[in-house]
Order: structure tokens, then C-alpha cells, then sequence
């Protein structure tokens, strides 16, 4: 059967935008007006995921998704113009963690939504699943913290390579030096030595998995562990913090004060990430596997410090989401 989508959007316009991309899909959409029918309809149809307007969603602290959470197991995807950054207290609370910029992309909303309908770690993990017309792939596997350096290197000259030639290439390198050493040291459990800076090698049989390929327009890494420690939680911990720190320093540039002792070195990464990719993912299959996916686009560069949010936690749909066929 169709997959039912409940959406609250007060826009026209993307009112629109939304239903061609859900029909496309073959899903079968109900549209609200406001919050009351909102409850009544997804109470009444039990839809597989909902789709909500930060902005419909915002009053009365977000009351809506509380309600909606008594009512209905189904996930929640926010959508929004605004800084996500302002919501990451409340959303957390409320277990959000999809919240995709407007205007709303139909390749990604579409691979967010095939996502959240199915529960088969192969829909969700790999970079195939991701870069349409995949046309280049590579593999590179790391047992040695002393081999990332080497790994952004070969991946940034195979980029060239490729044709690829995107303006903040430094910022990029961070974000992945991040990632990579984030995946060797704190999944498999040598945090002390990260903060020490001390080199490691990861026992048989772990390893981190980095595969990065392109087609015509997209080009995409992608790291795995096999260890599944990253948490929902700690990724939007890490993402306050650093949101927090951030207000610090333009604070302190005003006012002159030293909080060079309150600065962190987490989560800028993964802060970069959000705000340059056109397109990441990060998804968690819990004590099996983590994987982070970015995909930066050919014709596309974020100019924008408006991040998404996009975590998927492979437990919390196994155990909330039925499988259902996106057709049929």
C-alpha cells in the first residue's frame, strides 16, 4: 500500500513543492491547516512519517510534538527557513533529529523519506545509496591513526582528478580530518589518547572504512566504524557546544575578554559539516555500525550558515516503523 504522509505547512508555495515531490513518489499526502487538525488527522489515518513547518510547530514550546508523539509513533521531519541552531535544545527534547532546509531539495527529501520507510541497513548505509549514477568509487580502510593525513590527502587529489575544484577546500579538509579521527580514537574507545594526541593502532579485526566516489555533478565521502557508539545525543551535545562557544568568542571580540580556557576543540567539525554540505547524513546503527555521508554538489556550494539536521537512528525506526513498500 502507499505510504500516508501527514504535512503541516502553512505555505502555499511549498505546499506545493512538497505534494509534486510526495506524489512523484507514490506516496499519498494529507495536508492540515493548523495544529488541532493536525492531531485529528493523524489520529484518524495513522500516518507512516509526518512533515511539519518549524514555524507551525514552534508555539507554545513545541507543544504539537508532544501531542503528536502520544498520538502516533511516526517520525517527524521538520522543515524550516530558519536557524535550526535557535531549536536544538527543544528538539532534542522532543527526540527530533531530521530537520531539512527550505527551499526543500526533492533528491534529498526523497532519500530522507525512503529512509525513515524502511529498516534494511543496506537502504541506509553505503555512499551508492546516496550519489545518483554513481560513476567512481573508491575504498580506502584504516587501522592506523597515523594514516589519516595520508587518506584526506589521496581523497582531495582523486577529486581534482575527477574534476571536481570547490572553493573552501580548507574547511572541507577540517571537516574530514575531524571525522576520520573522531571515528579511530572515540568509537573504539581511546578518548584519553585523542586528548593526549597519542598515535594508535586498532586491534584485529576493527578498522575504519572510508569510501568516496563521484558522479557527473556530486562528489561524496563517506567514513564507517564498526563499533555504532555515536548517540543522537552526543552529536547535538557536541553541536550546542559548539553553537555556545561560537556566541563566546563573538562576545569576546566585542568586549575583549581572554576565554581562550573556555574554547573546545569539539564539534567545529561537525558544525562545518551542516553548514558547507549541500547534502550529509549522519546514521547510527547502535553497538554494529556509524557511518557519516557528505556530498558536496558540483553546481552547488552552501553560502549559508543555516544548518540542517539530518540523524538517523537505525534502533529508534526498527523498533517504532513498520516496513511498508513505497508503492503498490
Amino acid at each position: 500500500m502507499r505510504a500516508k504522509i501527514v504535512v503541516f505547512e502553512p505555505d502555499g508555495i511549498y505546499r506545493t513543492i512538497i505534494e509534486n515531490i510526495l506524489l512523484k513518489n507514490d506516496y499519498r499526502p494529507y495536508f492540515v491547516d493548523n495544529s488541532a487538525e493536525c492531531k485529528v488527522i493523524v489520529d484518524e489515518v495513522r500516518p507512516e512519517i509526518i512533515i511539519i513547518d518549524i514555524r507551525a510547530a514552534k508555539p507554545h514550546d513545541f507543544r504539537i510534538l508532544a501531542d503528536l508523539k502520544v498520538l502516533s509513533k511516526a517520525p517527524v521531519l521538520l522543515t524550516t527557513e530558519e536557524n535550526v541552531d535557535d531549536y536544538l535544545a527543544a528538539l532534542a527534547s522532543k527526540n527530533v533529529t531530521i530537520v531539512l532546509p527550505k527551499p526543500i531539495k526533492s533528491a534529498e527529501l526523497s532519500k530522507v523519506l525512503a529512509n525513515l520507510l524502511t529498516v534494511d541497513p543496506r537502504v541506509w548505509f553505503g555512499i551508492h545509496n546516496y550519489i545518483p549514477d554513481l560513476r567512481k568509487l573508491r575504498k580506502i580502510k584504516l587501522k592506523r591513526s597515523t594514516q589519516v593525513r595520508t587518506c584526506i590527502k589521496t581523497i582531495l587529489n582523486e577529486m581534482h582528478a575527477w574534476g571536481f575544484n570547490f572553493n573552501r577546500e580548507t574547511e572541507m579538509d577540517l571537516v574530514w580530518q575531524e571525522i576520520l579521527i573522531n571515528a579511530m580514537y572515540h568509537a573504539h574507545g581511546y578518548t584519553n589518547e585523542k586528548k593526549e594526541r597519542i598515535p594508535i593502532e586498532l586491534p584485529h579485526p576493527y578498522e575504519v572504512e572510508v569510501n568516496y566516489g563521484a558522479s557527473e555533478s556530486a562528489f561524496g565521502v563517506a567514513v564507517r566504524d564498526s563499533m555504532g557508539t555515536l548517540t543522537p545525543e552526543a552529536i547535538i551535545a557536541a553541536l550546542r557546544q559548539t553553537i555556545e562557544q561560537q556566541k563566546m568568542i563573538e562576545k569576546a571580540a566585542q568586549t575583549g575578554e581572554d576565554i581562550s580556557h573556555l574554547v573546545l576543540d569539539r564539534g567545529r567539525g561537525l558544525d562545518l559539516i551542516r553548514q558547507l554540505s549541500g547534502e550529509y547524513y549522519f546514521i547510527i546503527d547502535p553497538g554494529v555500525s556509524t557511518e557519516v555521508i557528505i556530498i558536496y554538489d558540483r553546481y552547488y556550494e552552501k553560502d549559508d550558515a543555516v544548518g540542517s539536521l539530518k540523524i538517523f537512528d537505525l534502533s529508534y525506526y526498527r523498533r517504532d516503523t513498520p516496513v511498508i513498500s513505497e508503492s503498490g
